[in-house]
């Protein structure tokens, strides 16, 4: 094959920091696992693997036999946004096994040193129904929104925008949940005993969801890992956060037409306390996470670190055939 199809403007960027970072995901997940090991349900991996393997099938037509780069930077993009969802979220119930003692108290007094009042802000938006329900539906959105972001990237051509992107959310991602084990919480709902009736009309997607997961996978009760129902579990930093500032980062490389993806992003984020029931500093946290990723990226992504690898690898001298080799 003619070397000339492999090759990629490097102004457009290239995946293979996203893929070192994936592995650098499953080199955590196996240690982890090796300390102390969880089982799998097995229903759980075979769909996954039949869409990798579709779509690890067709970037190889759309690189290797119909050139076609921007499609094929989607579907690698989608795929690793599955590979990534897959592992890390069982990276952070490895994790999360292994948190020491709660830190809300501690995140709620930092909140107040802020100024802000948790309870006061959800009591606000709990006033207003409306705007609970533009909330609500602003932080289910995550999945949707990145898809669009990647989507509209790829469609103006500016892939390299699409891969930065890419690969901080992996790099925001992987070191949420690293960070999450060091400061595990469970949110405010809980920390605050809130029931149903005290906040009548919020209906938060992630106000309890996890607890049983979190609960179980630190009193040991939880041993077996469905990734059909894995649960979002981490609350400082809020990778939500982190990636609502990623998502405005890259709606805002599409100027005015992105301005729309830029404001409901926004709106995600300030939903993150209420849907996600996060302290503010989760958010702040997750932010600055999401700025350290993005630079990181726009480095990371400039550079092909797997294609020399993988020349030099190719460009070795072939043995003699059979029949010359001394006897």
């Amino acid at each position: 094959m003619n070397a000339s199809l492999h090759r990629e403007p490097e102004s457009q960027g290239f995946d293979d920091a996203s893929w070192l970072l994936i592995g650098l995901c499953l080199l955590f997940l196996i240690a982890f696992q090796l300390a102390a090991p969880f089982a799998f349900a097995a229903n759980g991996f075979a769909g996954s693997a039949a869409m990798i393997g579709l779509l690890w099938t067709t970037d190889r037509f759309y690189t290797r036999y119909r050139v076609r780069p921007a499609f094929a930077a989607l579907v690698t993009s989608v795929m690793l946004i599955i590979l990534f969802s897959i592992v890390g979220g069982i990276l952070s119930y490895l994790v999360a096994a292994q948190g020491g003692a709660l830190w809300d108290a501690r995140l709620q007094r930092w909140d107040l040193a802020l100024g802000f009042d948790w309870l006061g802000y959800a009591r606000w938006v709990n006033d207003h129904p409306t705007l609970a329900t533009l909330y609500r539906w602003a932080y289910v959105s995550m999945i949707p929104q990145l898809l669009v972001m990647v989507l509209a990237l790829t469609a103006t051509n500016r892939l390299r925008e699409m891969r930065i992107a890419i690969c901080a959310a992996i790099l925001a991602g992987l070191a949420a949940v690293l960070l999450s084990g060091l400061t595990p919480a469970v949110g405010n709902y809980i920390h605050l005993n809130l029931g149903p009736g005290d906040l009548p009309n919020l209906r938060p997607a992630a106000a309890v969801v996890h607890y049983a997961d979190l609960t179980g996978l630190r009193d040991g009760s939880l041993r077996l890992i469905d990734v059909t129902r894995i649960e979002g579990i981490i609350t400082f930093p809020s990778y939500h956060s982190a990636l609502g500032a990623i998502f405005i980062w890259g709606f805002a490389q599409l100027g005015r037409a992105g301005w729309a993806g830029m404001l409901w992003a926004g709106l995600m984020l300030l939903a993150t306390p209420i849907d996600g029931a996060h302290y503010l500093v989760d958010v702040l946290a997750g932010i600055a996470l999401a700025a350290a990723a993005l630079i990181a990226a726009g480095r990371l992504v400039r550079r092909p670190w797997l294609r020399p690898v993988a020349k030099a690898a190719g460009d070795k001298a072939p043995l003699p055939a059979p029949s010359t080799l001394p006897a």
